[in-house]
């Protein structure tokens, strides 16, 4: 809003599976640029539709990108064809990038706001770059036998056009690689929240992005509590703890300027509400943000109070300067726990049956699944005292470890959480799973190839060569969302087995955010269709040198695709839990990824809404009038067959064993 506002020809795009910038617009997006009708300047929006974008750019690619792996395999057309349409890695975040930098070479916009998906498969899509580049490298192997045979019959290579696309698809990696480095074109603001777990998280992203030579601009702290106009238990206990978040912050990212936004008294949706938001960005712009929050010592003289003065003519907030110890709290600021009215205590049942083996948990960005998810398999655990339970985090952004305060790790019962203690934590590595599939598909096609060059004469062995690398490289086009796939058939293949062999009675996993887990119990079909197709192609060597090992790596990951598929559309063994909040963008998500699911055939028996309660002041009872609202909406939508469960607000959240225990014991359901 602010940058249509300056006269500027504005693009806002969102990259999210699960876009909400339609719902934040108050209206409907599409894959397509929309105008959006602002009171000054141009601004158009479009939700990217991964698939469609991805399927335009191979389209004028595709007949080449065949002819190089006719030419430079054994592969036939229907293997080639095949592989094409159930492969290239990282759709959604590639297919992003594509859009991006289509949208950006049209010439009709001055300026591109991305909103990106969050935390893990951001960090993930701006690593594409460097997949692209990988991408062209498995082309070449293929191309590098079509070289060496023309070479040989023709004394000579000339490069052709089948080279040219390979030569572009690695320069347009390296393009896009320079891209998201050069702070003259690319400006990257990372939006947080004032809660430990967000600033962990901030600060985490933070250290990789810096690593990989990405230059973040600012930190933009959202929904700072304004002052309240009386006093009022609930703003004082919040106010307190985004102090010290924002402390925290200041020192886990020194150097960077924090760019603080009050918390509006109704959720900001429509395009009045955004460009004050807007004007408020500009704002701090304008009057030089490095000095905001975060240099390093103490600020400039007059700095703070210039900087508090503003923030308060601008959204009634007030922050104090770093490094400045917080005023002491009163006494009742120290903690807050409202409880909702009405309803009544929530029995397990309403999660899961006597059957469920596998519980998932999962919902929008910054809805509290993860806290959810962790709080109600303290309960089970403590519950069913003979049951082994496994918590699990899928999320690449792991937070599990900080709402626990305690270590965990990627091996299952190797975590500090020692009560229960039937319960397991774990954050799966699902990058490390992953190489070790990778791994032991490299010796088997190693040994394969051996068994194959036995007795050949060097001229076949030639072409072994390049027939071995451009096999080792195939795994690399396997389909997005395979390494979190291998991670998680390892884990649940813990649920199979008699009662001496199985490692867990119940897995309740902690999903990514909606768009990104929807993929992953939309993948098995398609990873367990690549898997055939490969194992279709290493066929074709089985009467020379036979399958061996590497048939038998093919065969246990179609085979452990194939329990999880069936494991997740059995409603008696899985139940997916959807998390929200009582507001409308995180309803109209938690609507659609309902909707998604019932397609799926995944069965969800209930709706938790998180951080429901406020405090006492007038701008606290309007929030919990819209809250309600929100909740009855909710309750609307999800029909009578489903149960709505309430979690209430705390000030702390909920930390710690002791604490998650406690706080679930509170939760009511909606009747």
């Amino acid at each position: 809003m602010a940058s249509a506002g300056r006269g500027l020809r504005t693009l806002v795009i969102s990259t999210d599976p699960a876009p909400s910038l339609g719902d934040a617009l108050a209206r409907p997006l599409g894959p397509s640029p929309r105008k959006v009708p602002v009171p000054r300047g141009s601004l158009h929006a479009v939700e990217i539709d991964a698939p469609r974008a991805l399927e335009r750019w191979l389209a004028v690619r595709r007949g080449a990108l065949e002819r190089i792996a006719l030419r430079g395999t054994w592969l036939d057309q229907e293997d080639v064809s095949r592989l094409l349409r159930l492969s290239l890695p990282g759709i959604d975040e590639l297919a992003a990038l594509f859009e991006i930098a289509r949208l950006a070479g049209t010439g009709r916009y001055d300026r591109i706001v991305v909103d990106t998906a969050p935390t893990g498969h951001t960090l993930r899509m701006l690593n594409m770059p460097a997949t692209l580049r990988a991408l062209a490298g498995v082309f070449d192997a293929m191309q590098a036998k079509h070289r060496v045979m023309v070479e040989a019959l023709r004394g000579s290579w000339t490069p052709d056009a089948e080279d040219a696309l390979i030569d572009g698809m690695d320069r347009d990696g390296q393009d896009l690689a320079a891209l998201l480095r050069d702070p003259a074109r690319v400006r990257l603001s990372w939006v947080t929240l004032p809660e430990r777990m967000a600033v962990e998280e901030t600060a985490d992203a933070v250290a990789v992005l810096s690593a990989a030579g990405i230059p973040i601009h600012h930190v933009v702290v959202n929904r700072m509590t304004p002052e309240p106009d009386r006093r009022c238990g609930w703003c004082d206990a919040r106010r307190l703890l985004e102090r010290r978040a924002v402390g925290e912050l200041t020192r886990r990212v020194p150097g960077l300027a924090l760019v603080p936004i009050a918390a509006r008294d109704t959720e900001p949706r429509g395009v009045r509400s955004l460009a004050r938001i807007g004007a408020e960005l500009s704002l701090f712009d304008a009057r030089g943000n490095p000095d905001l929050l975060n240099a390093p010592g103490a600020p400039p003289p007059g700095a703070a109070a210039r900087l508090t003065s503003l923030a308060r003519r601008s959204s009634g907030l007030s922050l104090n300067a770093p490094g400045a110890p917080p005023p002491p709290p009163r006494a009742s600021a120290v903690t807050w726990r409202p409880k909702p009215r009405g309803g009544k205590g929530v029995p397990l049942d309403r999660f899961m049956g006597d059957g469920t083996r596998l519980l998932l948990f999962g919902g929008k960005g910054g809805v509290g699944k993860t806290t959810c998810a962790a709080a109600v398999a303290m309960a089970i655990a403590a519950g069913r005292p003979d049951a082994r339970v496994l918590l699990m985090s899928t999320d690449p952004a792991h937070s599990l470890a900080d709402v626990f305060g305690a270590a965990v790790s990627a091996s299952a019962g190797a975590s500090e959480v020692k009560n229960p203690g039937n319960l397991a934590v774990r954050e799966i590595d699902a990058a490390t799973g992953f190489r070790h599939v990778r791994e032991r598909y490299a010796v088997a096609i190693d040994a394969l190839f051996d068994r194959l060059s036995r007795g050949s004469s060097s001229r076949v062995g030639v072409d072994a060569s390049h027939d071995r690398l451009v096999m080792q490289r195939l795994i690399d086009m396997a389909p997005p969302g395979i390494d979190e796939l291998a991670a998680v058939i390892d884990v649940t293949d813990a649920l199979e087995g008699d009662r001496d062999r199985k490692v867990c009675d119940l897995v309740v996993m902690d999903t990514a955010p909606s768009g990104h887990a929807l993929r992953l119990l939309e993948m098995p079909a398609l990873v367990q269709d690549w898997a055939r197709a490969l194992m279709s192609i290493v066929l074709k060597y089985q009467p020379v040198a036979g399958v061996g090992e590497l048939g038998a790596v093919l065969l246990k990951l179609s085979q452990g695709l194939g329990r999880l598929r069936a494991l997740l559309a059995d409603p008696a063994r899985t139940s997916f839990v959807a998390v929200t909040r009582a507001a409308a963008l995180p309803r109209a998500e938690t609507v659609r990824l309902i909707a998604r699911l019932g397609r799926m055939r995944v069965h969800v028996p209930a709706i938790v809404v998180n951080a429901v309660g406020r405090g006492t002041c007038p701008r606290c009872r309007q929030a919990s009038a819209a809250e309600a609202r929100e909740i009855a909406a909710l309750r609307r939508s999800a029909g009578r067959s489903r149960h709505v469960v309430i979690a209430p607000a705390e000030v702390p959240p909920p930390h710690g064993a002791a604490g998650l225990r406690r706080w679930q014991r509170t939760w009511m359901e909606q009747l």
